[in-house]
This record gives structure tokens, sequence and C-alpha cells, in this order.
């Protein structure tokens, strides 16, 4: 599995700023001249919470990595926290759906939710005591501190839901992006989740979530924005 890391030094974020601010959006596959996402405009409050909704194909994904970084933008801006993209990387999550991650990877759960330290560490420091505390008690909140030493291979879909939760919960970030977090769960593991991301809107953290299902999940979530065919769709 990769995790690729910014090399821009950490900057505190910008108390008057919104989270997260994107203008006029261009974005393509470095590969393709075609562009995937077009003139996106978007703003969101730091402490709401806010749903990313479209079809398949719709672009979210694309849009939550050009967010991190992970694609070139084309045409226009993304600020985050009120700073250019990788001044605060470390204060972003982005949690991919679970068919992006090699389950097959021979890693146990517990040091999967590690890595989400090592945007702090770097990639030739060990993690110390406390970073491991963080893990657990990250699959403590999700409920699956019991599955630490099990191999990735052998979770269940909702159980790997969970894990990559807590891999997020660990980086201890402000803004977290999650790509369709509650597609194909099981009921415990969407209560889980719920309650989760409840208690991180309350701890004034902003969280995005990309989802399909926005016309039953619309009570979790301030505003929702619409996408579709890559762009954006309403105000």
């Amino acid at each position: 599995m990769r995790f690729p890391y910014c090399q821009h030094r950490h900057s505190s974020p910008d108390p008057k700023a919104p989270a997260l601010e994107i203008q006029g959006l261009g974005v393509s596959y470095p590969s393709e001249e075609k562009f995937v996402l077009r003139d996106i405009d978007i703003s969101v409050s730091a402490g709401s919470a806010m749903a990313l909704v479209g079809p398949n194909g719709a672009g979210k994904s694309t849009l939550f990595k050009a967010i991190c970084g992970l694609l070139p933008v084309r045409t226009g801006n993304i600020r985050v926290f009120g700073h250019p993209l990788g001044a605060c990387h470390h204060r972003v999550v982005y949690l991919p759906q679970r068919s992006e991650i090699d389950w097959h990877f021979p890693i146990s759960v517990l040091d999967l939710v590690v890595m989400g330290r090592y945007v702090y560490l770097g990639w030739f420091n060990r993690p110390q005591k406390k970073d491991i505390e963080i893990a657990s008690h990250s699959l403590k909140e999700m409920n699956v501190l019991d599955l630490a030493d099990r191999q990735i291979s052998k979770l269940s879909g909702g159980q790997q839901q969970r894990v990559l939760i807590a891999r997020a919960l660990a980086q201890n970030a402000d803004l977290l992006l999650l790509d369709e977090p509650l597609n194909a769960v099981d009921e415990s593991t969407r209560q889980t989740v719920s309650e989760v991301l409840h208690k991180i809107k309350a701890q004034g953290k902003t969280v995005i979530v990309a989802t399909h299902y926005y016309d039953q999940e619309e009570s979790r979530y301030d505003k929702a924005i619409y996408l579709k065919d890559g762009k954006k769709i309403g105000g």
C-alpha cells in the first residue's frame, strides 16, 4: 500500500478561514487531456458536516484526491484552512473506498491503523509508545480493539470499514474526507460509524462524506453539494 506524503512544512490553520475553499477547479488524470472535474466552486465552514452527493462516475473520489494532492490541479485553486495544498497536509485525512486497499497485504490491523500516525513520523522513524496508544484508542472507538493482532486479510467488509476509519481517527486530522464510508456495511457498523462521525463533528472537526444515499442520511449534514458528470449541480 502506498501513502504519499507532501514535503511542505506543517502550517497552523487560519482560524478565520473556511476548512475548505475551492475556486474554479479543473482536474484531469495525468495520462488524459479530458477534464474529470470542471469549474468546481465549494466552500465548507470549519466544524461543519457536508455530504458530497452523486452517482458513480460523478467525480466524488476525484475531488477528494485533488484535495489531498494526489491528483494535479489543472485550473483554479484549493485552499485548506486558508493555506495552499500541502501546507496543512497533516490536518487532512482521506479515507478511500475499501476497494482501493490491498487487503491481502501482510500486515496486522494495529499496524494498518498506526499508518495514520506516519504523517507526523515520516517514513524512517519508528512509531513510539504514544502512537501505539493513539492507534489502540482509535480501534477501541470503532469497537474493534479485539482485532488488533489479526491480519487484515481476515477481516469482513464491516470490519474493514471500521479499521479504515480507526486509521483516519489515529491521524487526529481537522478535515476528514470519507469516501462512501457506509456503503455495503452491516447495520451495526453503520450505527458505530454514525456515532463516531457525530462525535468528530462535536469536537469541532470538519467532515465531508461522499455518498449515494443522502436522502437516507440528510439529518447528519449541515449542507450537501451535488456532482454529476464532473460538474457541480445547483447552488
